[in-house]
């Protein structure tokens, strides 16, 4: 799985690229401000870690310039706890999976990236079980 990183601090983005390494299925690109964003016009990512500071207007308008062209990417909002509730109604907006809090939790971030996993392999396995539309069904006899 493709998963693109964009987070000014390299503090915050050394920690999540080191976690996200820990899962083999995981393929980390780390992007920088739009241009880490416009990687998502040639390349598809499965989900994107964004850093987002609601004081600091240019990560707003990457949240905002991402979902301008994408809107079905999973994506993960890296942000202080006290801009989870400012965030809140963004949430919807901008169709966010889940807010990271910084500094980063280990264990946290362990566990969401295991049940995004979990609900990932999840879908994967309910696409292949559907019968394809206009499949030939079996002959009854």
């Amino acid at each position: 799985m493709d998963v693109l990183l964009v987070e000014k601090d390299p503090l915050i983005r050394d920690q999540v690229k080191v976690g996200l390494q820990q899962f083999p299925e995981f393929q980390v690109v780390v992007g920088s401000g739009h241009a880490g964003i416009n990687e998502m016009r040639g390349r598809h990512f499965d989900c994107v870690f964004l850093g987002v500071d609601p004081r600091q207007k240019d990560t707003v308008k990457l949240l905002h310039h991402l979902r301008s062209f994408d809107t079905t990417t999973e994506l993960f909002v890296l942000t202080a706890p006290r801009n989870v509730r400012d965030m809140a109604v963004d949430k919807s907006k901008y169709n966010i999976h889940s807010f990271v809090q910084t500094p980063i939790v280990v264990r946290d971030l362990f566990g969401l990236l295991g049940r995004f996993l979990e609900r990932r392999t999840e879908r994967q396995n309910t696409a292949l079980r559907k019968p394809a539309r206009g499949a030939a069904q079996p002959a009854r006899s």
